[in-house]
């Protein structure tokens, strides 16, 4: 990867390719920009189209999304023998694949399930069981499904049930995915770049440079983000947007440390070298020869860092350090638990089981991708 140059038509059509990303991506958050500023500055209190009123951790996640699509999804497309050989690789490993089909679904539905199912309160429909299941009739104000032999027997109205308010737990769990989402996009798309900067940087200038930037992190990884959220919550609104601004501004340091290695590393390969000696400049040698070679160092950063924030945000909610309103997994978990368990444990126990697959699909398929994209594996 890092040191097959090609011949020139193929690089040239790379630098396009990258060059036509970056001007995507430019003019994608130019548009946001503009969108944001009329949303904060103009429209007032008017929905800003076809009645959505966007908030600020929503305009984070369309950034976040077109983050993803140029530079995610845009080179799988653009480079379709690449993708090959990536999806060659990672096929053989099936728990690998299996993950991946996963966090499709769970990017997919946590982006546009909740504009299709929203939690309502209803408390007339309290305590339903989910399908294939009963519960005792008199723990339920009014079984909608068969009561046999003093049993409430669930039905398809309410497939996984609902909580003691009546709210249907699949909405709920959907609404959780979203907020699950949010915290895994945003919290990477403002760590990835802060953390592979301050690693390339370090790494490939050395000398004091490297040391005044390492004192740093360890500096700020002496200070967890944990408790930079919970002293900041005196001061600001406790709320998700805190969360993932915390998190994604100050978890970067491993990611810096692990690009560093890698830099460190690559910058004495004979590639490397031979360019320099060429005659090549640093940013020359930098974007062909270093930065491609990071992508799995960066995807195992992720695959460590994401599960952590997931864990994390589940945590605050459950201690009742976040907006009470907002559903997430944590909040569920935490809801169900003081009140209804064990009698009505379906809304816990699915919602611990999508974090706990959530989290272990995060994990599996960034190890996986580690050895898909390590260069020292292509042919």
């Amino acid at each position: 990867m890092g040191g097959d140059v090609g011949y020139d038509g193929a690089a040239t059509t790379r630098r396009a390719s990258v060059g036509g990303r970056f001007a995507a991506f430019g003019l994608g958050t130019l548009g946001l920009g503009v969108g944001f500023a009329i949303d904060r500055f103009v429209r007032g209190d008017r929905p800003l189209v076809a009645g959505i009123d966007p908030s600020g951790l929503d305009w984070l996640f369309a950034l976040s999304w077109l983050a993803l699509a140029t530079f995610v999804v845009w080179p799988l497309v653009a480079r379709p023998r690449m993708t090959r050989t990536y999806w060659g690789r990672l096929r053989t490993n099936r728990l690998a694949v299996a993950s991946l089909a996963y966090l499709v679904v769970f990017l997919v539905v946590g982006t546009v399930g909740p504009w299709f199912l929203e939690p309502d309160l209803n408390f007339g429909h309290a305590n339903q069981p989910p399908m294939f299941f009963t519960i005792t009739d008199g723990l339920v104000y009014n079984c909608l499904g068969p009561v046999v032999d003093g049993r409430c027997h669930g039905t398809l109205r309410y497939p996984l049930g609902t909580n003691g308010t009546g709210k249907s737990v699949l909405a709920l769990l959907v609404s959780g995915m979203r907020v699950s989402l949010l915290v895994s996009l945003v919290s990477a798309t403002i760590l990835v770049p802060v953390g592979v900067t301050i690693g390339v940087v370090a790494g490939y200038a050395g000398g004091w440079t490297d040391t005044l930037l390492m004192g740093y992190v360890d500096v700020q990884q002496t200070l967890p983000a944990f408790v930079l959220y919970l002293v900041l919550i005196f001061l600001f609104d406790k709320g998700l947007l805190l969360v993932v601004l915390v998190f994604g501004l100050t978890s970067w340091g491993g990611t810096a440390r692990m690009v560093r290695s890698e830099v460190l590393q690559r910058r004495r390969e004979g590639y490397v070298t031979a360019a320099r000696n060429a005659g090549a400049s640093h940013w020359h040698v930098l974007r062909k020869h270093v930065l491609p070679n990071v992508s799995s160092t960066v995807a195992t950063a992720m695959s460590r860092q994401i599960p952590v924030f997931l864990l994390t945000e589940a945590a605050i909610a459950y201690l009742e350090l976040n907006n009470l309103l907002l559903m997430s997994w944590g909040e569920i978990i935490a809801l169900e638990l003081r009140k209804g368990f064990p009698k009505t444990w379906w809304a816990s126990t699915f919602a611990v089981a999508l974090l706990a697959t959530t989290i272990v699909s995060f994990s599996v398929l960034g190890d996986a991708m580690r050895d898909v994209l390590d260069p020292k594996e292509s042919a």
